[in-house]
């Protein structure tokens, strides 16, 4: 094997070794600088290749779980996923031979990063924001102003910068460094001690009786309680299940926000998260994203929070807290906390499952929102505003957790506009494309 093959794969598996369940995050400049330094003075078409091998490596590494749920299909799921990679060293390596250099090359360089990546996560038919560079920061330094793809955009710019420039490259990863501590510092602190008293079920494929059961061990005082995806299979409105979960919460004195489903007619239904109280259903949400390659049911069209006595809540479904609009659309429409019903099945295995939780906390940061996510199998956590787990329950268990939050009104200015920012880097670098290819 060529030693610039070798160099790549161990690059990409540098970069998977920064996300759960490991989580070394400076690896994942480690990673990312080796395939950076293997595109120097290549053609479009050979950086093309080097970049599917870093990015084979990386995901076949850091997704090896995916071989638990679709076996021989797998390795065709990584090299989609390598795509992205590669095409971003085939425009790193189109703009130098164009005459690119410092500054300008590396500024591109990111761009390029960032759209690829924002490509792969949130545009494409089979989005898959799992991996994304910004990611492995956790706890995730300025991503409630320029939100996870904006601080993909920083941490390539801090790896290329050097690299193509030197020394003088190198304040851009003096500053997000700084910025990193920081964060890392403020991360435990709040401005207030949390006060709306809270539980999770965790338990997966339970009966009805399972839950309810469950449900009578929380510490009593909850006036939250949230169930996983899935936890009533059936048309609960339908059957007489509903009027027992609603009994249960008027003895309780709480509100229940569980997983179950509504029929749409025929043979389509929806996959949905049901908020009630002991006397009425307080509100619904129909799950926005399916699960790709599952029969998940019919994708929900809207993306609003609901009223309770306990304050405005987001009740996303699991998947749709993997990407950025389902959260901040509910933010926008006045949720002040979320409760979440997910799923993540046994057979998946620990690495799905710690991988998946982290997705959570991302979005609980990239807002300022406290999340409970009652997971099947795990992970169940509470998550504070900032996006430090407060509380967990760890994979493969059924138990209950108690915990507490506070729910929030600020709007971060991600919410806001930040939101924008992959958008900006993909128009951008579209246009300075566009510009190099008609050059001269």
């Amino acid at each position: 094997m060529p030693v610039h093959f070798f160099v790549l794969i161990l690059g990409g598996v540098f970069y998977a070794l920064a996300f759960p369940p490991h989580g070394w995050s400076l690896l994942v400049f480690v990673g990312l600088g080796m395939l950076v330094w293997g595109l120097r003075g290549l053609s479009a078409a050979k950086a093309f290749r080097r970049g599917l091998v870093w990015g084979l490596a990386a995901f076949g590494f850091g997704l090896s779980w995916l071989g638990n749920i679709f076996s021989v299909v797998s390795p065709v799921l990584w090299f989609i996923l390598a795509l992205f990679p590669a095409c971003f060293a085939a425009l790193s390596a189109f703009a130098a031979s164009r005459g690119l250099k410092r500054w300008a090359l590396a500024a591109f360089m990111a761009l390029a990063w960032c759209a690829t990546e924002f490509i792969r996560c949130e545009i494409m038919p089979l989005r898959f924001p799992w991996m994304s560079t910004g990611l492995a920061l956790e706890p995730w330094p300025l991503v409630s102003w320029i939100g996870v793809y904006g601080l993909g955009f920083l941490m390539m710019l801090t790896i290329v910068a050097p690299l193509r420039i030197g020394q003088d490259g190198a304040w851009p990863m003096i500053v997000l460094i700084l910025a990193w501590c920081v964060t890392s510092s403020e991360v435990k602190k709040s401005r207030q001690l949390p006060t709306l008293p809270v539980a999770i079920i965790q338990a997966e494929s339970a009966p009805l009786s399972r839950y309810l059961e469950l449900s009578k061990k929380t510490s009593g005082i909850a006036k939250l309680i949230v169930w996983p995806e899935y936890a009533v299979p059936k048309d609960v409105r339908a059957s007489s299940d509903l009027a027992t979960i609603q009994a249960l919460a008027a003895k309780l004195n709480a509100i229940i926000v569980f997983g179950t489903q509504t029929s749409l007619g025929g043979a389509k239904w929806q996959n949905t998260s049901l908020t009630v109280d002991g006397t009425r259903v307080l509100g619904e949400h129909g799950k926005h994203h399916t699960v790709h390659l599952f029969d998940d049911g019919e994708s929900g069209p809207t993306m609003k929070a609901i009223d309770t006595p306990l304050g405005r809540m987001g009740t996303p479904v699991c998947f749709d807290c993997d990407f950025q609009d389902v959260v901040r659309h509910m933010t926008l429409d006045g949720a002040e906390f979320f409760a979440v019903p997910s799923m993540d099945a046994a057979h998946w295995g620990e690495k799905q499952h710690i991988q998946h939780a982290q997705l959570f906390r991302l979005r609980a940061a990239e807002n300022r929102r406290p999340f409970v996510v009652a997971a099947s199998s795990g992970v169940s956590q509470i998550i504070s505003p900032n996006g430090w787990k407060g509380g967990s329950l760890p994979p493969m268990v059924e138990d209950v957790l108690d915990g507490r939050l506070i729910p929030e009104k600020e709007l971060t200015f991600f919410t806001r506009w930040g939101w924008l920012t992959p958008w900006a880097a993909l128009v951008a670098m579209l246009a300075w494309l566009g510009r190099l290819v008609v050059a001269r």
